[in-house]
């Protein structure tokens, strides 16, 4: 009863944050692109499970206990092409400058741009609901019009998260509630424009004299919370989540020269500008069958913003641009293949689980544009965990 109360309460804290916010500075949560997720299309968000609730849904620490001692992922922005295979072969072979020059303004000046990203951290998800975890995410994209016009954006945010969460069993109906409280502080480039990349490069090869102008930086702490619902009837589940919910926080400026004269001051004070937390919704329905047998099949869908979408003039239009569906197949309880559609671009997937050692593998094509098929930047994936429990 008092796990109830709790997690009662957390929601409707949750709630009153949600309608407190200050219209100030736009400061997105920066999400990991592991493999899991991204080889079905970003559709494990609303129904994740175990260490992958500290990302998705709250709701999901209401399930099997795990401890996970090390979770890293790691993605690379790059077309995983027979072409850009063979210059990067090259490129570990003495590829010329020139070539190599020509490389790098192909894979910025496309749609696709270049860049990218790790998540690394560890977690408990306790079998009562009682969860918590650490982690560290950064994600940096290079792209521009032209080589030597394009700019490096970088995002990078460390969590310390604390969860509640419990289930309600009636027959066949399942109900999940779960919300967690998140201690974070995020970072980023630039926020209009980003680094001048050929300023990065100087940079870098005259680490005594960084330019304050094209490495500086914009950051603060503060406290965000998630809640989520999953509803099942039999193998169907119904879901909903909502993440960094809050009140604003308070960012500063600082310079690359700072940190490297020890200058710490402002990244430590959170400084004096106002930023607000940028809400993310999401709804979705799957099907898992067999749960924990030797062959389990699963199919998933979601949509982002759904409370916005239901007030659509033109319903399927809207959905089609803010769908994620994915399906995932384990079998022998091992052996994990995937693929997914992600707002009209496919994505591919595969894992391995050895005990407690999971390896997972994931080629992507994300949206970036307005509308599905606009601008589409693909990608690998490749995530390893050190995990006892699922």
């Amino acid at each position: 009863m008092k796990r109830k109360i709790l997690v009662a309460v957390m929601l409707a804290a949750i709630a009153l944050t949600a309608f407190s916010q200050t219209v100030t500075y736009n400061f997105p949560e920066v999400q990991p692109k592991d493999a899991r997720t991204m080889g079905m299309g970003g559709a494990f968000h609303v129904f994740s499970q175990g260490y992958s609730s500290f990302f998705g849904n709250p709701a999901g620490y209401a399930g099997m206990s795990s401890l996970t001692l090390l979770d890293l992922s790691t993605w690379a922005y790059l077309a995983p092409t027979t072409t850009n295979v063979s210059r990067i072969q090259s490129l570990f072979s003495g590829a010329s400058l020139t070539n190599i020059i020509g490389y790098a303004s192909d894979w910025v000046t496309g749609n696709n741009g270049l860049g990218a990203g790790t998540s690394i951290g560890l977690g408990w998800v306790g079998k009562k609901g009682i969860s918590f975890g650490v982690n560290l995410v950064t994600d940096e994209v290079v792209a521009g019009s032209s080589l030597l016009t394009a700019r490096l954006s970088s995002a990078t945010q460390a969590n310390g998260v604390l969860g509640l969460a419990y289930p309600f069993k009636l027959g066949p109906l399942s109900l999940k509630i779960g919300a967690d409280g998140r201690i974070f502080y995020r970072m980023q480039s630039n926020p209009v424009a980003g680094w001048g990349i050929t300023s990065v490069i100087t940079d870098f090869s005259n680490p005594g004299n960084i330019s304050a102008s094209s490495f500086a930086f914009i950051g603060g702490y503060g406290f965000a919370a998630d809640a989520g619902v999953i509803f099942g009837i039999g193998p169907v589940m119904f879901g909903f989540s909502a993440r960094d919910l809050g009140l604003e926080f308070k960012v500063g400026s600082f310079t690359a020269q700072d940190l490297a004269n020890g200058d710490f001051g402002a990244l430590i004070s959170g400084g004096s500008v106002s930023a607000m937390l940028t809400p993310a919704y999401a709804a979705g329905v799957g099907i898992r069958l067999f749960e924990n047998g030797l062959f389990e099949p699963s199919v998933y869908a979601e949509v982002d913003d759904p409370l916005t979408l239901v007030q659509s003039t033109d319903f399927v239009t809207d959905a089609l641009k803010s769908l994620h569906a994915g399906a995932q197949l384990r079998l022998l309880r091992f052996i994990t293949a995937r693929a997914g559609l992600n707002k009209g671009w496919y994505s591919i997937g595969a894992g391995i689980d050895l005990s407690f050692i999971e390896f997972d593998a994931a080629m992507f094509t994300e949206e970036t544009g307005m509308y599905p098929g606009e601008k589409g930047r693909s990608g690998i994936s490749i995530q390893a965990a050190i995990r006892f429990g699922r």
